[in-house]
């Protein structure tokens, strides 16, 4: 074996075994699947459903139904990856290596990318239909309204948490299906100041899991901690910002949003030519989402800062 073959090898393992240390804040909460058979992939058969006829004649005639069927599609997005040349050939094997500069940018590149796209297809258009031509935008009975439990526009609170609770359970959404919901810093301290982080009656009542100052769980959520105004995840601030400058804090149970890889990972190693043969890295991922059904996604509006 060739020792660019090896070193291609070894960038491969270690940054495999890097993501496997670091994964994606959202790739656990959602429902992930592998297809690459297509450009655009049917994730979901939705078939409507049927209800009881009641034989309330005697040798009456069959009460024929109508069962609709539709879709739930995601077309492949381009790759997004991570390149750098390594300047100094004797290097490389450093920079490979499982602590190296190359893998640990290549693993935090990765599944930023994979957090991006499981942004982009819960706030963005659902495709559907028979053929995958039907566009949805979300809908707009999907929020959660900023004056929830209070008199004004306010951060998040207790009240908007049951108010997303309910909204699945009158979309009736199986209560043993997994509830998540992102935080920022700013919506965990909303609540850490409304309710006492301290208080054994909260925590009764409220079933909250507290750890190192943060939220972990409470009324039923797992809150997943994540910036969504990270500059590094690119177009997802504008997405979960909406015209009013509100934070649009996304919900959802763990069927209602899934994770399509074309490619999962991709990584190369390479000397370059052009760049006086100089080792080259990359590290990529090909990855698209999409809610499921309307009803199992939702979003809060909460006053920023």
């Amino acid at each position: 074996m060739s020792v660019e073959n090896t070193q291609q090898l070894k960038y491969q393992n270690n940054l495999e075994m890097e993501l496997q240390l670091q994964t994606s804040p959202l790739e656990a909460a959602v429902t992930v699947q592998s297809d690459a058979s297509a450009s655009k992939i049917k994730i979901k058969d939705l078939v409507g459903n049927g209800e009881p006829q009641e034989d309330d004649e005697r040798e009456g005639t069959t009460k024929w139904q109508r069962t609709t069927f539709d879709g739930v599609w995601i077309p492949k997005p381009n790759e997004l990856y991570y390149a750098e040349i390594i300047e100094n050939a004797d290097q490389l094997q450093t920079a490979i290596g499982l602590q190296g500069a190359a893998t640990k940018n290549g693993s935090g590149v990765v599944n930023r990318a994979k957090t991006r796209r499981i942004l982009e297809g819960f706030y963005g258009n659902r495709i559907s239909g028979k053929e995958g031509t039907t566009v949805n935008a979300f809908p707009a009975g999907s929020y959660i309204d900023v004056d929830t439990g209070a008199a004004a526009a306010a951060k998040m609170n207790t009240a908007k948490l049951r108010g997303a609770n309910k909204f699945l359970t009158q979309n009736y959404v199986p209560d043993e299906a997994e509830r998540y919901m992102v935080l920022t810093a700013d919506d965990n301290d909303a609540l850490l100041t409304e309710v006492p982080a301290t208080s054994a009656d909260f925590t009764a009542a409220y079933q909250g899991v507290f750890n190192k100052g943060k939220i972990m769980s409470m009324l039923g959520w797992n809150f997943i901690h994540l910036e969504l105004d990270n500059p590094l995840l690119k177009t997802v601030p504008d997405l979960a910002t909406d015209g009013n400058g509100y934070r649009l804090n996304p919900f959802w149970v763990k069927p209602g949003l899934v994770l399509n890889f074309w490619q999962a990972l991709r990584a190369e190693v390479g000397k370059l030519p052009e760049r006086r043969f100089m080792p080259g890295v990359l590290a990529g991922t090909t990855c698209a989402a999409s809610r499921t059904q309307e009803g199992m996604t939702g979003i809060i509006r909460n006053v920023k800062g």
